[in-house]
Order: C-alpha cells, then structure tokens, then sequence
C-alpha cells in the first residue's frame, strides 16, 4: 500500500499552542475545539474557540489549511478585554517562528483575516479571525 497523505490535525495543535503561549503571559482562558452548549454570563474567564475550515489540498504532501477562532470575553459594553486578547491571538498565529513552534505542522502564514467584532445576543463582547497556513499532512502507512 502506498502511503496517503492526510490535513494535519492543526485546531487541536493550535489549541495546545495557544493554551501555552497564552499562561506563558499570564492569561487565564477556557480554549477548545468546541463551544459549550450551555454558559452562563458574565463569563468568569475568557473563551476561545478554535475551529478549521475545509483544507485544500496545496501539492503532495501539503495542506491549505484555516483556522477560525472565536473569542468571548468581557461585555457588550465593556469590550476592551476581548479586544486585546484578540490581537494578542492574532499575533500568536501569525508570528513568523510558529513553523519552528513544538511539532508545529505549518509550513508558512498565507492570510490573516480579522480579527473584528461580532454580534453575539449575549451580553459578551465576541470577535471572530481566521489564518490560513499551508501545512505540512500526516503521512499514513
């Protein structure tokens, strides 16, 4: 059998790689893949959410791959935390020695979209960014 090459699991890389470059500089935060299906407000820490869009196959063994993250914190009125932290994020993922960061699949930093603010019915202050990387896959036996 030949060996296929599959997208790297990079939402959950990159939650690892946030959830530590993040307490590195003193930032309490709730991060995953998923957003819980119940919360309650004010949220007693920020949340971020980290998800990926459809991967595009780039040539043999690599990916376009994009990441959408999400990031609750603060208040409608009050959004300046969520607002900081957002670009904090943005700089995080597009920092140009993340393709050196610990098992780090990314080849290169293609885009950066956002981050901008997004209406949320709760009374959070909610911003959204993507990043597209291209990345190297998984290669399967």
């Amino acid at each position: 059998m030949t060996a296929i090459v599959l997208p790297a699991d990079l939402k959950r890389w990159a939650v690892k790689h946030l959830r530590e470059q993040l307490g590195k500089m003193g930032h309490d935060v709730s991060i995953d893949t998923k957003t819980p299906k119940t919360m309650s407000y004010p949220l007693t820490k920020p949340l971020i959410t980290v998800g990926e869009l459809t991967p595009t196959k780039y040539d043999h063994v690599q990916w376009d791959q994009e990441l959408a993250i999400n990031i609750r914190a603060g208040t409608r009125q009050n959004d300046k935390v969520c607002d900081d932290l957002s670009r904090l994020i943005a700089g995080i993922l597009t920092d140009p020695t993340i393709s050196q960061a610990e098992d780090s699949p990314i080849t290169s930093i293609e885009a950066c979209n956002g981050p901008y603010p997004i209406d949320d019915s709760a009374d959070v202050a909610h911003s959204y960014l993507t990043v597209e990387y291209h990345c190297v896959g998984e290669i399967r036996q």
